[in-house]
């Protein structure tokens, strides 16, 4: 029964389409493996076992690949596809500001980008995970904590802190952010990635259209806010299902910002400046016009603020490599 155990393993190595690494491993002898398990192993892999074996390897295959998609679909939940290809990136002449110039194309990778903002939930369900990374609002000892800090920057939006876990966190700096999206084995956009995905594969100046007439369907600005964030997901979703992109908080992008970089971004993933002293942030918020929601819109900063959230993305490529792997 031992003996026949070993090569179970290649067995279902080739079922689950990896023939070369069976045969690989067959020839470094990791197992051992005697003459009629060699002989076994180069059935499975010649290509006639699964019409000669019929439905057993049939459902064999269906299982995998139904445990393949499962697996994706956990990884990715909550999460929008935007698929590999070239995008445009930056205003059109005549639109925008100076340092949304010269409009060029970039060529990106597939990746999955969270539906909505991260939410004050969400983070501070993190914080309590992590000991660390508290928003400014909550860091002990600090001078903006809403319960003993000098500061008494955050105390309008004290009820929201406390009592709205769908709104979406602000108050984290870059790092944080950051750490957050690390911890959730993704990492925030670049902000290539980020445009490509707010403008919903249009050339509009927001992701809806052309006119900001429609924007308080698809987002809360000072028009409509009534001076605090809202929880997220309460406006229409664009094109690939994404909420907030205009609106509500603004995003950290991993990008250093630089007013000049378009001139000489990268053509495929580009990734921003090596160095910087502030950070690319991206979509207005629930204090800005509408103006600062325009899917070119570049904004910067490096500290905290009542208006700055984020949310996380994960490479195509590493989530196909989890769902193989089954993770």
């Amino acid at each position: 029964m031992i003996t026949l155990l070993r090569p179970l393993r290649f067995f279902f190595c080739a079922l689950l389409s990896l023939p070369p690494l069976c045969q690989e491993l067959a020839a470094q002898g990791r197992p051992q493996l005697s003459n009629l398990q060699k002989d076994l192993m180069e059935y499975v892999g010649n290509g006639v076992a699964v019409p000669a074996c019929g439905v057993c390897f049939e459902a064999a295959g269906r299982y995998a690949e139904r445990k393949k998609a499962a697996a994706l679909a956990e990884k990715t939940r909550g999460m929008s596809l935007v698929k590999a290809g070239v995008y445009w990136i930056g205003a059109e002449p005549g639109k925008g500001q100076a340092d949304e110039f010269p409009r060029h194309a970039v060529r990106l990778d597939a990746f999955y980008i969270d539906n909505r903002e991260a939410t004050m939930g969400e983070y501070q369900a993190f914080v309590k995970e992590t000991g660390a990374h508290h928003p400014e609002w909550s860091k002990p000892g600090g001078k903006f904590n809403i319960e003993t800090g000098r500061e008494k920057y955050y105390r309008r939006l004290e009820s929201f802190i406390k009592n709205c876990r769908p709104c979406p966190v602000f108050g984290v700096l870059w790092e944080d952010a950051a750490a957050y999206c690390l911890a959730k084995k993704k990492r925030l956009p670049t902000e290539a990635e980020w445009e490509a995905a707010a403008a919903d594969g249009k050339a509009y100046k927001f992701g809806f259209g052309e006119s900001d007439s429609d924007y308080g369907k698809y987002g809360w600005y000072e028009e409509n806010s009534g001076g605090v964030p809202h929880p997220v997901g309460a406006k229409t979703p664009g094109r690939y299902g994404l909420y907030d992109m205009h609106g509500n908080v603004w995003e950290w992008t991993s990008d250093f910002y630089e007013r000049g970089y378009y001139a000489r971004a990268e053509q495929s993933n580009p990734k921003g400046p090596a160095a910087g002293k502030e950070h690319v942030i991206r979509g207005g918020s629930w204090d800005s016009g509408s103006d600062a929601g325009a899917v070119t819109n570049r904004g910067s900063y490096d500290k905290a603020n009542d208006d700055i959230g984020f949310r996380c993305v994960l490479p195509a490529s590493e989530t196909e490599q989890g769902a193989a792997a089954g993770d």
